[in-house]
């Protein structure tokens, strides 16, 4: 069970959770939680921890609100395992389709992107010397 998965189950139950001190996770509300849901968000707490605390100082002024909405949150959390993912070189999940980028050749990509781009997001691996998958095939 991956940080990402626990976010979104306690997104899809209205519950918001927030980091409390440097080792903790406060959730509200508690009555929406079972106890299988709990041991779920202790095997991630450290996972969870650090994104939460990385999103509140990207946020800056704004991480109130976000963090009292579950389902922004969840696009923040989403946004930054996925930039995390492809910063080791791991294709995420919705990765579905190819492109042919001008720098790095075929590469995975999103459904609906273009079939040849001047740019992807793996250029950025690239320029930096970290892995670029190849497409299958």
């Amino acid at each position: 069970m991956s940080a990402l998965a626990v976010l979104i189950e306690l997104s899809e139950r209205g519950i918001c959770v927030q980091p409390k001190g440097r080792h903790k996770v406060h959730v509200t509300p508690r009555d929406k939680l079972d106890p299988d849901l709990i041991d779920r968000i202790k095997q991630v707490k450290p996972t969870l921890l650090s994104a939460l605390d990385r999103i509140r100082q990207d946020t800056g002024d704004e991480w109130p609100r976000i963090a009292a909405d579950p389902t922004q949150l969840k696009a923040y959390f989403e946004l930054l395992m996925i930039g995390d993912m492809r910063y080791r070189g791991v294709v995420p999940d919705h990765y579905i389709a190819t492109t042919e980028c001008k720098h790095c050749g075929i590469v995975p990509i999103w459904e609906g992107c273009a079939p040849v781009v001047q740019g992807c997001p793996w250029c950025f691996n690239r320029i930096k010397g970290l892995r670029v998958p190849r497409a299958p095939g």
